[in-house]
């Protein structure tokens, strides 16, 4: 009698559980990580939604440590790098704009300035791109 009870104890709570259950997450995994996520599925008898459950309750979730600190004088320092190289690509854009005003068709120069803004570009994206792997989002 009293296992009967605790089974419809159980499927009150689970009923209960599944109800309450209001959002969908979707997530991009790799072949690899899909692979490995539905081998622990098979492996335990598990649907892939208890399996993530799981993780999120009982598995360690790790920070990401980051070298070095973040601080004013830093971001400071960063932000100024990039406000010159703004600077550099406006001066190109205004050599550029002479020279295709006054009928300075030079193709050496015009390829030159093209040269110098797209390296400017690159510079500024790997910049930025270094930054949000130190800095992250902040």
């Amino acid at each position: 009698m009293k296992s009967e009870t605790n089974a419809n104890q159980k499927k009150k709570t689970r009923r209960a559980e599944r109800q309450n259950r209001t959002r969908i997450v979707k997530v991009r995994l790799t072949e690899d990580e899909y692979n490995r996520l539905i081998s622990v599925c098979k492996q335990f008898k598990h649907t892939v939604s208890e399996v993530l459950r799981a993780a999120l309750y009982y598995g360690k979730i790790r920070p990401i440590v980051r070298e070095g600190t973040v601080n004013e004088e830093t971001l400071t320092l960063l932000n100024d790098l990039i406000m010159q190289s703004k600077r550099i690509g406006n001066n190109i854009n205004q050599i550029a704009h002479v020279a295709n005003t006054t009928g300075l068709d030079d193709p050496i120069l015009i390829e030159s300035l093209n040269n110098s803004l797209g390296e400017l570009h690159e510079w500024n994206r790997a910049v930025l791109k270094k930054a949000g792997e130190v800095f992250g989002n902040y």
